[in-house]
């Protein structure tokens, strides 16, 4: 091959080196741009998941205490938030059983959170009715299922259930708080459902089953909803 050849070819490898060198040289900034913007995405769905863990263990971390308060709250809650006999809002309007359920808290005894509970709805004008059960009482399932139904607000929309399940309190050893509050209005233990209505002081004024033998002898249906209307009208 002639010197003219060589030196030509050695020219066009170094054109093509020269042009990988600058390919490479110029995607770098890419590259480390693309870096610097993945670490940046990296940090702030760190920062992100971080907050998310600290609201969760705000809203949760205390554990127990009254579900159904707070931002918690189901839709039923929602819906029967302010329903007391003062409210303005259309009574023939379809809501929800404005329902807490009371599980063990830390620091606090049922008694003690019974009271601020009880106290609470008594001041937003609200009947109150205290509701025993447990998983393994089919009465109790059926009776679970009627507090996710609707009604018209001018049936239930003046009653705060506070539920009460045997699991709960069973489960973190304290059943004796449980019995103890019961015993306030029954003093027969591990029978349910026990549905009591209670007065501002939280003495008893209506039970459900006592309550159920009265409407059947009046020759009406004996539905919650209407124990709870009829109630009223009696001045319970």
């Amino acid at each position: 091959m002639s010197a003219a050849c060589l030196a030509a070819r050695a020219r066009l490898c170094a054109g093509v080196h020269w042009c990988q060198s600058a390919s490479r040289e110029a995607k770098r900034p890419r590259c480390e741009a693309s870096r610097a913007s993945l670490r940046e995405l990296r940090e702030k769905t760190w920062s992100a998941a971080w907050l998310l863990s600290a609201a969760l263990v705000l809203v949760w971390g205390c554990g127990g205490g009254v579900e159904g308060e707070g931002p918690g709250a189901s839709a039923a809650d929602a819906q029967g938030a302010g329903d007391g006999p003062g409210a303005q809002e259309d009574p023939g309007a379809l809501v929800g059983y404005d329902l807490r359920r009371l599980r063990p808290r830390q620091g606090e005894r049922l008694s003690q959170m019974f009271e601020r509970v009880h106290g609470e709805a008594t001041a937003e004008g609200k009947r109150v009715l205290v509701l025993f059960s447990a998983d393994w009482c089919e009465p109790c399932k059926r009776l679970d299922l009627e507090l996710g139904n609707m009604h018209p607000r001018s049936m239930i929309g003046d009653v705060r259930v506070l539920e009460l399940k045997e699991e709960d309190w069973k489960d973190a050893a304290r059943m004796d708080e449980f019995n103890e509050l019961r015993r306030r209005w029954e003093p027969a233990l591990g029978t349910y459902p026990l549905a009591v209505l209670v007065d501002a002081e939280g003495g008893r004024v209506d039970e459900m089953k006592e309550a159920k033998e009265r409407l059947e002898a009046e020759g009406v249906d004996a539905t919650l909803p209407l124990w709870l209307e009829s109630s009223r009208d009696r001045g319970v």
